[in-house]
């Protein structure tokens, strides 16, 4: 015969455990749930001399490298086919150099110097602060380049929004 007592503290433990960890997962807690890393959205033109206008340009092989932040040394490196970058600044510099191989078999390299400011800002309690960015100029060098234009200066974490423009 079996004892059916014997089993009672092992299940009164296990349902102790499950109740203690269903509580633990309370979504009033207000995790974070928004990102927090502010990127400068990177989008490349060219011309179209038949239509007058510019159109997308997908990079071949292109190499988008930073010169300053040593975690985005490689950050888009033998990249095919991409018109849209997203690339990062450093929360503690006032500068941070690119540089652009449109395409890294052949073509040479343009520079492009992001001068910024920082803005410490606060998301939640839960997310805590996070480093915004206002782009105040952008030089750059041509050798591929036609121009680059600063479309919207104010670096945030939204989407679908445009920074820069890069023409060739």
């Amino acid at each position: 015969m079996v004892n059916k007592q014997a089993h009672k503290p092992a299940v009164t433990t296990a349902g102790i455990c499950l109740f203690a960890f269903l509580a633990a997962c309370n979504s009033a807690d207000n995790p974070c749930l928004v990102p927090t890393l502010s990127t400068v959205a990177v989008h490349c033109s060219r011309f179209d001399a038949t239509s007058n206008t510019y159109a997308d340009t997908a990079l071949q092989n292109a190499n988008f490298v930073c010169l300053d932040i040593d975690s985005a040394r490689y950050w888009y490196y033998g990249a095919k086919g991409l018109s849209n970058f997203s690339i990062v600044l450093a929360p503690l510099k006032d500068t941070v150099r690119w540089t652009l191989q449109v395409d890294s078999g052949y073509s040479m390299t343009d520079t492009l110097f992001f001068i910024y400011e920082s803005k410490l800002t606060f998301y939640s309690n839960a997310c805590g602060y996070a480093y915004t960015y206002h782009l105040k100029q952008l030089p750059y060098t041509r050798h591929n380049l036609d121009s680059v234009a600063i479309i919207n200066p104010e670096i945030t974490t939204k989407a679908n929004v445009q920074n820069v423009g890069i023409f060739f």
